[in-house]
């Protein structure tokens, strides 16, 4: 709110500088002046929805990816390193079915996308989905099989 006072403040304040006449000093005979062309229509900042705005356009356009990793790393640490860990956008087809020891599920939503996060011992995860960093990330002890290397066999440590 601090930020959005001063921008408000310095916006009138640099409208009264302007709109004041600025008197010359006397130099050895005439006196002069000029004024500042005056200024019509009301000038309105939002700093608010700028920064808003800048924050959205942040979100949707590059950093999904860094969210949907950052999930994984800070549950894979907080988990104490000792379980396996996959984070998953819940619009994609996806099949949790065979996972055991789950200790954690949570959802998460980014940008309007729900994400599932799960920590857990061992069992096999498919991804039936799009892949990508932007939809899912998963770290722990694991082998890729598959084609398309979507479904993963997790295990233990």
């Amino acid at each position: 709110m601090r930020k959005a006072k001063r921008v408000v403040v310095t916006s009138a304040l640099g409208i009264a500088v302007l709109a004041t006449p600025l008197a010359l000093p006397t130099l050895g005979g005439s006196t002069g002046s000029a004024e500042a062309a005056e200024v019509s229509g009301e000038i309105t900042v939002d700093p608010v929805a700028i920064g808003q705005a800048i924050e959205d356009a942040k979100k949707s356009a590059d950093n999904r990816s860094g969210f949907v990793k950052g999930a994984m790393e800070k549950a894979f640490f907080e988990a104490g390193q000792q379980y396996n860990v996959m984070v998953m956008n819940l619009s994609q087809g996806y099949n949790s079915n065979q996972l055991q020891g789950v200790h954690f599920f949570d959802t998460v939503n980014y940008d309007g996308i729900t994400f599932g996060v799960w920590v857990f011992e061992e069992g096999t995860f498919i991804n039936e989905g799009d892949g990508g960093y932007d939809n899912w990330a998963f770290r722990g002890w694991f082998e890729r099989t598959g084609d398309d290397e979507k479904t993963v066999n997790f295990h233990r440590p």
